[in-house]
């Protein structure tokens, strides 16, 4: 896939770079400016390999690699970036879109005019994806960012894995990671293990679970265990919905049985219909003597405040129960639902994220949706990794997974040898006058982290 950049973008892009991307503790390399976007005239015109009998003894041949004329006898730093351009589904075109946007932002940024961005259109299928793998890799790329979904990331790695290129896929499935597939993502299990640990540092022990009936509630729910239950934590009583407003109304009114704090009898007539207490779990259940003090409601948008107003309808005093969420609460029009006032979710901290989305949207005209962050720090960080080691290892494992980290557009982030991902997230807080940070994320991995 050949992609022109037009001199208008040139100049936006360098007018708004700066480089963002660092090793903690580690300057970004500074290089003259322009990095090159493959064009299909960079190609040489060479005779196609036949095809193998076998797809791990495929082998690639050095004379068809991508090699832009201008460095002449320079050999660039080749860069797949494999997206789904081409995909069925409009949404998925638009943020392959943006994220290509955002790569070739923190191309610029870089500055490295021997760096080479090479994408290619996973057509938003698994057989496209492992398709446009196998032609990074034949184009000389030597390591490849993406692809974007589960089914097309466990596609390409072993294509990638033949070759021994690293994948950094943007995937945030855990079980396509390791053995050469690392995931630059947001992974519901880091926002689970950040907002419990919050709570429970202000004395919060006892948790109630509200979670859809869906594989995402699955992972949430097994994190929310393991993180609950290794700090000494108790869950009081989980509850699982149907992604229905009609359907939330039982499992929200069995779990506002098991909370100790009922909304005062002279409080009572502030709500309409019949909102009598619940009745409490039978003798011997030590759930309502004992009850939660915060609840987990790992939902979003329309669905969370149809389901947020549940607890206070059933009677649990929201304003001595603590709610808390996930990212996606981190939405201005949830500060206008009471029920979610006080509540806590773990998130990249705005102030940092900031600086990214301005001069995204001054670079192309539009703020970034969410993912485009992870392309420019997929990007950004293989380009410094290009400039600063010597070619036969500047993609090893060592490499990638550097322990000190890297601090990209949306903070603290390190890569870890089985290919999960940690992140230093803020926890913020919802208020009627906007959304709050109340406890900001790290800047570094020191101890204790």
């Amino acid at each position: 896939m050949g992609v022109n950049v037009s001199a208008w973008l040139k100049a936006g892009l360098l007018a708004a770079a700066t480089a963002a991307l660092a090793a903690c503790g580690t300057s970004a390399p500074t290089r003259a400016p322009g990095p090159v976007i493959a064009q299909p005239e960079d190609r040489p015109a060479v005779e196609p390999l036949p095809e193998p009998e076998f797809e791990e003894q495929r082998r690639y041949d050095r004379r068809g690699f991508v090699r832009p004329r201008h460095l002449g006898d320079e050999e660039p730093v080749r860069v797949g970036l494999l997206l789904p351009f081409t995909a069925p589904n409009e949404a998925a075109r638009k943020v392959a879109s943006a994220m290509f946007d955002a790569a070739q932002l923190a191309a610029f940024d870089a500055g490295d005019n021997r760096f080479l961005l090479i994408p290619k259109d996973t057509k938003g299928r698994p057989d496209g994806a492992a398709a446009a793998a196998r032609s990074a890799l034949a184009d000389g790329a030597e390591i490849i960012l993406g692809p974007l979904f589960s089914e097309s990331t466990a596609a390409a790695a072993p294509v990638a894995r033949a070759a021994d290129a690293p994948m950094i896929a943007f995937s945030s499935d855990l079980k396509v990671a390791g053995d050469g597939v690392y995931l630059l993502s947001f992974p519901p299990e880091l926002e689970i293990q950040r907002v419990t640990d919050y709570a429970m540092q202000q004395d919060m022990t006892r948790f109630g679970l509200l979670a859809p009936l869906s594989e995402y509630g699955s992972r949430v729910s097994g994190a929310f265990a393991q993180e609950v239950f290794s700090r000494g934590g108790v869950i009081v009583h989980e509850e699982r919905y149907q992604q229905e407003p009609e359907l939330m109304l039982e499992p929200a009114k069995r779990l506002a049985r098991y909370s100790k704090q009922i909304v005062p009898l002279e409080l009572r007539h502030e709500f309409e219909g019949d909102r009598s207490a619940a009745t409490p779990p039978p003798d011997g259940e030590t759930g309502y003597t004992e009850g939660y003090q915060a609840v987990l409601m790992p939902e979003q948008g329309t669905l969370l405040r149809a389901l947020a107003p549940l607890l206070p309808y059933y009677n649990v005093d929201i304003t001595r129960v603590k709610l808390l969420g996930v990212s996606a609460w981190n939405n201005p029009r949830l500060t206008r639902e009471p029920a979610l006032r006080g509540g806590w979710f773990a998130a990249p901290d705005p102030e940092i994220s900031r600086n990214f989305e301005t001069r995204y949207a001054t670079a192309f005209g539009a703020p970034p949706p969410r993912l485009a962050s992870l392309a420019y720090d997929a990007t950004l960080l293989s380009a410094r990794l290009g400039a600063t080691q010597r070619r036969r290892n500047r993609f090893s494992v060592n490499a990638i997974t550097d322990p000190n980290g890297y601090f990209g557009a949306d903070g603290l982030f390190r890569l870890n040898r089985d290919g999960s991902v940690e992140r230093g997230l803020a926890i913020l807080e919802i208020q009627p006058g906007g959304i709050q940070v109340v406890d900001p994320a790290p800047r570094s991995f020191a101890a204790g982290f």
